[in-house]
């Protein structure tokens, strides 16, 4: 690891700590040779180190603000989680049982998104969050009432006592700022 890489690394895992999911990505592009090697020496199986490495990098994003470069240099850090994770998951038990037909897989099989895309799904949420503190009382309620509750511009204003064509106008400037906001 050069000097040049720790002053990059470093920074990344900083903007980790705030939530940049690009740092993430460029931290990954950058680390992920090195400790898949450290993972799949330690595992020696390819699917356990592929899956291991997916909860490894959860784990750095997590604890991006613990890490303290007077303490280690980043890559140093970062070996640390992984190999904690692979001793810890050596140690817990692998019950392996043989699926001939699937049927297993067939019962397990789960469309919903992954660690990493519900890490996402919950800082989008946050920032949706956020976004809409920032609208007119009105607006937040008038987009609440369509997107929430599904009602119509028609049962909106016929719910706040307000004209139709009102409505429409708050609905379309809160959404206008809400794109605003979120871009």
């Amino acid at each position: 690891m050069t000097a040049a890489t720790a002053e990059v690394l470093g920074p990344l895992l900083h903007r980790c700590a705030q939530g940049d999911e690009k740092a993430l990505e460029q931290l990954y592009r950058l680390t992920s040779p090195q400790l898949f090697a450290l993972v799949l020496r330690m595992l020696r199986r390819r699917d356990w180190a592929e899956e291991a490495m997916q909860e490894c990098y959860v784990r750095i994003w997590q604890h991006a603000g613990d890490y303290s470069p007077a303490q280690s240099q980043p890559l140093t850090w970062m070996s640390r989680i992984v190999r904690n994770h692979c001793i810890d998951w050596l140690r817990k038990p692998q019950l392996e049982v043989p699926d001939a037909d699937g049927t297993i897989v067939e019962a397990w099989a789960d469309d919903a998104p992954g660690p990493l895309a519900r890490l996402a799904q919950n800082q989008d949420s946050r920032r949706i969050a956020e976004c809409l503190k920032r609208l007119e009382a009105i607006q937040r309620q008038v987009i609440a009432l369509a997107f929430f509750d599904d009602l119509s511009h028609s049962e909106i204003a016929q719910r706040l006592s307000a004209p139709l064509g009102t409505v429409k106008s708050w609905c379309r400037r809160g959404l206008e700022r809400l794109k605003g906001c979120l871009s």
